[in-house]
């Protein structure tokens, strides 16, 4: 089996401020990205999906992004997902495994690792045909890789890959299997955290997550009710 990559999704939530230096720069394709933010001449609220100081908060983030202070992504990123993979709590060889095989999915920063250093921002991967614009990218980063992708719907269409497994977590609803939607962000990142905790790279092992009453059927961790 090729080397193993596990795609998950950035957050909208994400810690303010940082400790660290600010970027002062930016790599070549994310400054395509950064210039179409920056020169977008349409209305915000539309942009941003946020009104009031919500949308004062985007916008001052924005404008700041080359000069704001940084942190790792890890840290950046506070949504439910990152709340259940709890990444300060991981064993030292877990945070490796981490560092070593997962990579969020940034609509302005791409393909980024745990440590990458990035300010706040706000950015969705559907806005600015930023999913469009980073796939070929991507697609040439994933390339020899197998791929364990947990990305949701509007993420995936930022990434291709020849070998991989698509995962999803899912509810009976009227006898129906469907998305579990919002509620199963936690148990996705739980699901990160024990990939990490036991270096699992092989699809054929992901039954061995079985949580809240989630058990892999071969292709999906289902949930009966």
């Amino acid at each position: 089996m090729p080397r193993a990559i596990i795609l998950i999704p950035p957050s909208e939530g994400k810690t303010s401020g940082g400790r660290l230096p600010p970027l002062g720069r930016m790599s070549p394709e994310a400054q395509t990205i950064h210039h179409r933010l920056m020169s977008y001449k349409g209305d915000p609220s539309q942009l941003y999906g946020v009104k009031g100081k919500a949308l004062e908060a985007a916008l001052n983030a924005n404008r700041t992004i080359l000069s704001s202070p940084t942190m790792p992504a890890i840290e950046r990123y506070s949504g439910v997902v990152y709340n259940g993979i709890h990444y300060p709590t991981l064993a030292t060889q877990a945070k490796e495994f981490f560092q070593a095989h997962v990579r969020i999915v940034s609509a302005l920063f791409g393909l980024v690792k745990s440590d990458e250093l990035i300010p706040d921002y706000k950015l969705k991967i559907e806005k600015l045909d930023a999913a469009f614009y980073w796939k070929p990218i991507i697609n040439k980063l994933l390339s020899g890789y197998f791929v364990i992708d947990l990305l949701p719907q509007t993420h995936q269409k930022a990434v291709g890959y020849k070998e991989g497994v698509k995962v999803d977590f899912l509810v009976f609803k009227k006898d129906k299997p469907v998305p579990v939607g919002h509620q199963g962000k936690l148990i996705k990142g739980r699901f990160i955290r024990w990939l990490c905790e036991q270096g699992v790279t092989d699809p054929a092992r992901l039954s061995g997550f079985q949580e809240d009453g989630f058990k892999f059927d071969g292709k999906n961790f289902i949930k009966r009710g």
